[in-house]
């Protein structure tokens, strides 16, 4: 099979590629990825996702460029229980260890039951979707792109560009979120204030989730189960208000 053709305008991306690559690890390497995206494919919509091997799903980005407030709530439905229908995650729970580490996939619309499609799509008026897939030995992500009905469904230049890009996507995607930062002792100013309400393992734990981990690489690094690391995550989630990962970090930064 013929490899696919990268974007033709190829050129006019390598600033925006060259921006992501210098804020890995910080705040601003989302809006650059947006801007390269939305450069690249003119999305409407992205979301991504983690998963990890104990049926755990957490949203790392979620944002709706015609719709700015929808995008939050649309990955809380998602992160809620939704992900269970979506025909892309049943294949990547279903996928055996020989399968590709990164594959890019489209909406399957045929595959997804009505009440998944009526709360992901229909309400926020997207007509098309396309995932890029990055396992991990322990955690799996999933970008997931989307085209409202003011822009149409990806045409077959569209995908063949992103089909292109998704090693970059990929690499990009895994060394902003897969990488573990290191855990000081000491939290920023902002952390200690959000993190205040918790017991001492609580907050180690969410300075853990904060720097990268997953929730058995930081159960190892605090020497404990990875029933005990879920115990200490679900309340201090609890405690400080908060559905997800993608939410504390969040709440972190509003500080």
């Amino acid at each position: 099979m013929t490899a696919p053709r990268p974007p033709s305008d190829w050129p006019s991306l390598m600033s925006s590629v060259a921006a992501c690559i210098e804020a890995l690890g910080d705040p601003a390497f989302e809006t650059h990825l947006l801007a390269l995206l939305r450069d690249t494919a003119r999305i409407e919509q992205c979301m991504i996702f983690a998963y990890d091997d104990e049926d755990g799903v957490d949203c790392l980005l979620a944002a709706n460029e015609r719709q700015p407030r929808i995008a939050g709530r649309l990955a809380r439905l998602y992160t809620d229980g939704l992900f269970r229908q979506d025909p892309n995650y049943r294949g990547l729970r279903q996928a055996s260890d020989d399968a590709p580490r990164v594959g890019l996939a489209p909406m399957r619309a045929e595959e997804m039951p009505p009440a998944y499609r009526g709360h992901l799509f229909a309400f926020p008026d997207l007509v098309d979707k396309v995932a890029l897939t990055v396992r991990e030995a322990e955690v799996a992500y999933t970008l997931n792109l989307y085209r409202g009905r003011d822009t149409g469904a990806f045409s077959t230049a569209d995908l063949a560009g992103l089909d292109a890009m998704a090693p970059l996507l990929a690499s990009l995607i895994r060394r902003h979120y897969a990488t573990a930062r290191p855990v000081s002792q000491q939290p920023s100013a902002e952390e200690a204030a959000v993190l205040a309400p918790l017991s001492e393992r609580e907050r180690q734990l969410c300075l853990f989730l904060l720097r990268g981990h997953t929730l058995k690489t930081a159960a190892a690094e605090l020497d404990i189960a990875v029933s005990t690391a879920e115990t200490y995550r679900k309340r201090a989630y609890a405690k400080l208000g908060v559905p997800s990962k993608a939410r504390l970090v969040a709440l972190c930064r509003r500080q």
